[in-house]
């Protein structure tokens, strides 16, 4: 318990590193214009990204479950929502986003879950997430123009192709892919692509936002690059690298001025909101251990 008062420290200190990169980051790009851009901001579309964000939440929590039946397992919604909003807390805040498991194998013990079966769990959420992604690549290849952004597909490719090769050649990850149930796992892998459409959603909602125009599947294809790229960044929650290779790949469609208020949004809608909600999970489940098992 003592060195977790430690990390929340560390917390409170990565917060407020994240509000200076962030607002930074939209001084930078918006400059003189920051008031002008402020006055753009439609609070409708901000409330309907927090709406789209529960939507995608629960959904991915009804994902968990799935997954969990598949091994053997039954989690309720509130547990799986536990699981994934902490793993998204320890994603923030340690390098490459890889911190998570000690805490989500701690939690499924509570519930029964050997380590290996949190780690069924973990491998199987995240082919759940990549699929899709690499379903969406080819339309991306085909809508990209420039060369700098083929350059990003190229790289977001590569990131997904290595996660799957260490899927196959990594004899213990093949190990604990065969502890779940088959029929569950497609059911799971199935439901991803809707789950995923909704999270890719999010830049589209954060330029709606700003009172910007844009076509969302031009938005949804970018996203995909954009989450591609930013993963297992070497600085926690990919803080300042993200940023900035994400305005990189919207610059070009965008208006200069917008382009750190843009990045910024999405990145609170698709990361870090999920990360706040669960630090206060983990604080709360700390405060007054559940006891039991499904």
């Amino acid at each position: 318990m003592e060195n977790f008062k430690k990390y929340i420290k560390f917390f409170k200190l990565f917060i407020i590193a994240y509000v200076i990169v962030s607002f930074g980051f939209v001084l930078f790009f918006s400059g003189r214009d920051f008031l002008k851009v402020i006055f753009h901001i439609n609070v409708f579309y901000f409330l309907i990204g927090i709406i789209i964000w529960i939507l995608f939440i629960v959904l991915d929590g009804f994902r968990i479950l799935i997954i969990s039946k598949g091994i053997g397992k039954s989690l309720s919604l509130k547990i799986s929502i536990e699981f994934i909003t902490s793993g998204s807390f320890f994603a923030l805040t340690t390098p490459f986003g890889g911190g998570g498991l000690i805490y989500q194998a701690w939690l499924l013990k509570k519930y029964n879950f050997s380590l290996n079966q949190t780690l069924s769990l973990i491998i199987s959420r995240g082919i759940c997430i990549f699929i899709p992604y690499l379903t969406f690549l080819p339309f991306v290849i085909s809508s990209v123009k420039s060369n700098l952004l083929k350059i990003f597909v190229i790289y977001a490719f590569l990131i997904a192709f290595i996660f799957f090769l260490v899927l196959i050649f990594k004899k213990e990850y093949r190990e604990r892919l065969k502890e779940i149930n088959w029929k569950f796992l497609i059911l799971a892998i199935l439901i991803s692509f809707p789950i995923q459409v909704i999270y890719l959603s999010f830049l589209y909602i954060s330029l709606k936002t700003l009172s910007i125009n844009s076509n969302f599947i031009d938005t949804l294809l970018r996203q995909v690059i954009m989450q591609l790229s930013t993963y297992f960044q070497i600085t926690p929650g990919g803080l300042g690298i993200s940023e900035l290779i994400s305005s990189i790949i919207i610059f070009e469609n965008l208006d200069f001025k917008y382009i750190g208020f843009s990045i910024v949004l999405w990145r609170f809608f698709s990361g870090y909101l999920s990360g706040f909600v669960g630090f206060f999970l983990i604080i709360n489940r700390l405060k007054a251990p559940t006891q039991g098992a499904n």
